[in-house]
């Protein structure tokens, strides 16, 4: 008898353990679904790499907004700087390599990776880390090295501000027509213990970004382009005048001035989607969301 009430003490006190011991870091997000996060394990980060590169596209040198980018294979690349994200104007469109950019998938942008290829994302500032699928090219802004889409910001937590300092690490080729990594994140802390980063002239911030000029709530404006030349950026301005207040922000990359246009300042995303959608009747097809505060 004093043996079967032992067990039923135990039974009872692992029932109270298992409730309590959920992950800390489970959580859903903003897009309706009920997406449970957990850390990838060795193994299925592996599954992510494929075992010949012969399908990637490194591609040719090129020039944007007077900076040249030249892809490379670089197994060893391993960088911190300054990460940003993309997601509502670009969500649905064509990606570098032929993909449909969807912000809800881990994917990623850079500038001279090969692509597809898988990439480990660290915040810094909180140390969680994702690893996301690199399918597209960018971000052409300043020292940012990285641009992820709207899920993999909100697994390191920066989506709401916008920039975050970041280290970048390539693991290897992706699949050809893989699947992104599934949604999900190591908590602070939790990930693999890696050598101390080296740091680059692309960890230090140049200029002063939107995002920290404003105080208050979060706000979202419209960035429409980027110009080494200001002439450039006041025509363009000039153009989107009566949509609503345009401004110009002047900063320096790589020892050079690049001015960049921004439309409006609002309270809500969808507000600066709705603006987005309209600037197409003027043949702006690039412009951008930003968060600013």
């Amino acid at each position: 008898m004093r043996a079967i009430k032992t067990v039923l003490i135990l039974a009872s006190m692992f029932a109270v353990t298992a409730c309590s011991s959920s992950p800390s870091n489970l959580r859903s997000f903003e897009d309706g679904a009920s997406r449970m996060t957990r850390p990838l394990s060795n193994s299925e980060t592996r599954s992510l790499i494929a075992r010949s590169s012969d399908h990637q596209k490194v591609g040719n040198p090129y020039v944007v907004a007077g900076l040249r980018y030249v892809p490379r294979r670089d197994d060893d690349y391993d960088e911190v700087g300054i990460g940003s994200w993309y997601g509502p104007n670009f969500h649905g469109r064509p990606t570098a390599n032929g993909e449909v950019f969807d912000q809800h998938q881990m994917t990623a942008a850079h500038t001279t990776l090969p692509i597809p290829s898988i990439a480990e994302v660290t915040n810094l500032e909180n140390g969680r880390s994702v690893i996301v699928r690199v399918n597209d090219r960018g971000p052409f802004v300043d020292d940012r090295i990285i641009d992820l889409s709207r899920a993999a910001a909100e697994e390191l937590d920066y989506r709401s501000r916008g920039l975050a300092r970041v280290r970048v690490r390539y693991l290897g080729p992706a699949h050809a027509g893989g699947e992104p990594p599934a949604r999900t994140h190591s908590a602070q802390g939790g990930g693999r213990t890696m050598p101390a980063p080296v740091p680059t002239a692309a960890a230090q911030p140049q200029s002063t970004a939107p995002q920290q000029q404003f105080a208050g709530a979060e706000r979202f404006s419209v960035q429409l382009g980027a110009f080494g030349v200001r002439g450039n950026a006041e025509n363009l301005r000039a153009r989107v005048a009566d949509l609503g207040d345009a401004w110009i922000e002047e900063s320096v990359s790589n020892g050079r001035p690049l001015f960049r246009v921004y439309l409006g300042r609002w309270s809500s995303e969808q507000a600066a989607a709705n603006a987005v959608s309209q600037l197409t009747s003027y043949g702006i097809y690039d412009s951008r969301i930003v968060s600013i505060g």
